[in-house]
């Protein structure tokens, strides 16, 4: 068994990632008024908010005609001094309660495809890669109808067992190479990282930030080599929002252990931008990009940095090797797809959609909105079965292998924060994900956070 101090470094290719996903892949890779824009009309909510469609026909394993049964993973970390306060994890407990709670709810509205659903806890260690597996296989022996893994098994790699057995299994952390493998049994909550980096890359297009008007010259690709497939998808996305491969220059800092960089490194990569004539700098798959910021900071060069990955406004590091230095950083954008990150900080966000549903469910039981819980837990929940029962009430049939091809008939759903709108239409037909909307967020030196500048969320991008 494996055990080290985890990073408080959220994932970077999160897909709209609920926190705790990010927390758990951390681990692994260590050791105001909201006005929505134009949209198809949403559905879900996570407190018994979707248009039922009709009532899904048949029986299956874990699925009767009046109750489907889900188990649901706990992330339980336990090893030396980890735990999971110590990562920023809701305790076991509350976790529970958690989904108890918005499971009531749901239910009392008339449950998921007119059938009651039923909740079955695992705990996991996601530290703990042999207990970690033996959970997967426990799980799968119990034969539910679903899996709702939050970070625990597919944010450590180990929940293909739980396909491999004819099981749905949802989540927001799995690759598109398991999408493909277990077809049609692991379902996205969000959008797979092409979708992501496309809509991220177009929607700086879109806001004029790759034009001389807004200092632009140069941009400056940062790299790991580690998911070869990401840096072609940033690639692809960059050669179809029309910037000239004349106009990047790009710095490979190659697959480091751990995906941790050293400082010489660093220093290379900011040497050769400031040389070049980088204006702006831009990252794919750079797990430490603070890093880059600390020391561009000590070399006097103050790029502007125009970014699309989800992570980076998710990480509240202040401090510590990956923590960002503020003046460097100061003024940055990001456009975020798929997530909510950045209004949690928003001095006067009055949140509507999906979150304003959740809180309301939470306060009605006296307890604290999603951006006010650990890592927006309650917002995950919420989001998790939203997802299922808005996929149930759009199911023709109960059956597990027939469950994925409801997934497009959803439209958009509106998640809570962590999450944001998600239109499931948007991506082909028979596909288990759907694409995110997208909206930019501005980093602000003074409080060393991300603002959102305006609430509206765009359409993603075709």
């Amino acid at each position: 068994m494996k055990k080290s101090a985890p990073s408080r470094r959220w994932l970077r290719r999160s897909l709209a990632a609920p926190a705790a996903v990010a927390v758990v892949a951390a681990l692994l890779s260590a050791c105001g008024s909201s006005t929505r824009s134009s949209s198809p009309t949403t559905s879900g909510g996570g407190n018994g908010g979707s248009t039922k469609a009709g009532c899904p026909s048949g029986t299956a394993p874990g699925a009767t005609a009046t109750q489907v049964t889900a188990a649901v993973t706990v992330i339980n970390i336990s090893g030396g001094s980890l735990t999971n306060a110590t990562v920023g994890v809701p305790s076991e407990q509350v976790q529970k309660a958690d989904w108890n709670l918005v499971a009531g709810s749901i239910n009392k509205s008339g449950g998921v495809g007119c059938r009651k659903l039923a909740l079955q806890f695992f705990n996991v260690n996601p530290i703990d890669a042999s207990a970690a597996q033996q959970a997967c296989l426990n799980i799968a022996a119990t034969q539910p109808y679903m899996v709702l893994d939050s970070g625990a098994l597919t944010g450590v790699g180990a929940s293909d067992c739980i396909p491999g057995h004819k099981i749905p299994l949802i989540s927001s952390a799995l690759t598109q190479d398991q999408l493909t493998k277990y077809y049609p049994y692991y379902m996205l909550i969000g959008d797979v990282p092409n979708d992501t980096l496309h809509n991220g890359i177009l929607g700086l297009k879109q806001l004029g930030y790759f034009t001389s008007a807004k200092g632009f010259s140069k941009l400056g690709l940062l790299y790991h080599t580690c998911t070869p497939a990401l840096l072609t998808a940033q690639q692809a996305a960059l050669t179809a929002a029309g910037i000239p491969t004349s106009k990047v220059v790009t710095y490979n800092l190659g697959c480091p252990a751990g995906q941790v960089d050293t400082a010489a490194s660093m220093q290379q990569a900011v040497l050769s931008f400031k040389n070049a004539g980088v204006t702006d700098v831009n990252e794919v798959g750079v797990n430490d990009f603070g890093m880059f910021t600390q020391v561009a900071q000590q070399q006097n060069y103050k790029p502007h940095y125009v970014l699309d990955d989800n992570a980076v406004p998710a990480n509240n590091q202040t401090t510590g090797a990956d923590a960002p230095n503020p003046a460097n950083l100061n003024g940055a954008v990001d456009v975020v797809t798929g997530t909510g990150y950045g209004e949690q900080a928003t001095p006067g966000y009055t949140p509507t959609g999906g979150t304003a549903r959740c809180n309301a469910l939470y306060a009605a039981a006296g307890q604290p909105t999603v951006y006010k819980q650990a890592d927006g837990y309650g917002g995950v929940v919420c989001d998790y079965l939203s997802f299922v029962q808005t996929l149930l009430d759009h199911a023709t049939k109960v059956g597990a292998s027939t469950l994925a091809s409801a997934i497009h008939s959803m439209g958009t759903v509106d998640l809570s924060y962590p999450g944001a709108p998600i239109d499931f239409s948007a991506a082909p037909a028979g596909s288990v994900y759907g694409v995110g909307y997208w909206r930019p967020v501005d980093y602000l030196a003074s409080c060393a956070c991300w603002h959102v500048r305006n609430s509206t969320f765009h359409p993603p991008f075709k």
